[in-house]
């Protein structure tokens, strides 16, 4: 896979409407996101703009909590089989599809990490989250500035307490849904080994453990998808799964020349749901996962990014690799 192929594909998809604004106003948004915005001022709560693990981390973290839906979790997963495949459609456009299937292919050519069952995985990030806070009965949203941000997440057991470096702040991660491997939305490193290679089976149990979360079951699935792609260590024959099984969800599309939030040049996989465009940004040359966008295709607005800048398991929490 290179570079070339890549801008091929890219061809093949026309740039989305949000990507026509006028001259100039990319810039200017992209001045805007990077200014030092005013963080939420409680005089109430303070709530995650967007309902999923990704950029609800503030407000919830990974262990923190969990979608509807997943209370039941082992009962659903012991079932899976028993629940309907996708009905939503053809899948991704042809371009989306090519693309992910060459990202499939590179991620389980990876080797696969031996990792003890009392380790951590250690992901360290450039995020910017938006955010809701209600102040004096109003309700206004605020971009974060962009930031680092570190997590340790427990290899095994979603009862060992994990931890986020943030801002300044070390926020311990406990779980409050049980003790083992965890779900889709809250999953230990053993999880994810255990998830089916299978495309349509592993699509079925993002399905069936995110049932009744998100605007609709396409766009969870693609959320959850995304959310373990960002802030987790996927092993390279799931993460190949994981690509296989966007790309049955309709909607996706290819975008070229996009820029994560570190500066880094790629090529992005997206979705979009109503007026909010989810792209994840990919190395054009290796197909490795670089972060996410999200933005509002009306204003041009973005309400998320993230830049993974580093992956590694570690022997403790708040240790470095």
């Amino acid at each position: 896979m290179n570079e070339s192929e890549m801008s091929d594909l890219a061809r093949l998809a026309p740039a989305p409407a949000a990507r026509d604004l006028p001259a100039g106003r990319q810039q200017i948004l992209k001045e805007h996101l990077m200014t030092e915005f005013r963080l939420a001022q409680q005089a109430g709560a303070t709530a995650p703009r967007r309902g999923h693990r990704g950029w609800s981390r503030p407000g919830r973290g990974p262990r923190l909590a969990i979608v509807a839906g997943v209370a039941a979790a082992a009962a659903v997963a012991a079932a899976v089989i028993l629940v309907p495949g996708p009905t939503h459609g053809g899948g991704s456009n042809s371009a989306g599809a090519t693309l992910l299937a060459k990202f499939a292919t590179a991620a389980e050519r990876q080797p696969a990490p031996q990792v003890g069952d009392g380790e951590f995985m250690y992901i360290r990030s450039v995020v910017a989250f938006s955010v809701d806070s209600i102040t004096n009965g109003h309700d206004t949203v605020t971009m974060q500035k962009p930031h680092e941000r570190q997590v340790w997440l427990p290899v095994a057991n979603i009862c060992v307490t994990g931890l986020i470096i943030e801002n300044g702040s070390r926020t311990p991660l406990t779980s409050s849904t049980g003790c083992g491997e965890g779900y889709v939305n809250d999953p230990t490193y053993r999880l994810l080994q255990s998830l089916p290679t299978d495309p349509r089976a592993l699509l079925t149990l993002i399905y069936a453990q995110t049932k009744g979360a998100g605007p609709s079951p396409d766009a969870e699935a693609f959320t959850t998808i995304g959310d373990l792609m960002r802030e987790t260590i996927v092993p390279p024959r799931t993460a190949a799964a994981l690509y296989r099984a966007a790309a049955l969800i309709p909607g996706v599309t290819v975008v070229g020349h996009v820029t994560d939030a570190a500066g880094r040049a790629g090529i992005a996989v997206a979705r979009t749901t109503g007026q909010e465009r989810d792209e994840w940004i990919f190395n054009p040359a290796t197909g490795q996962f670089l972060g996410e966008l999200d933005y509002n295709t009306v204003t041009g607005a973005v309400t998320g990014e993230s830049s993974v800048l580093q992956r590694a398991f570690t022997a403790k929490a708040g240790q470095l690799p």
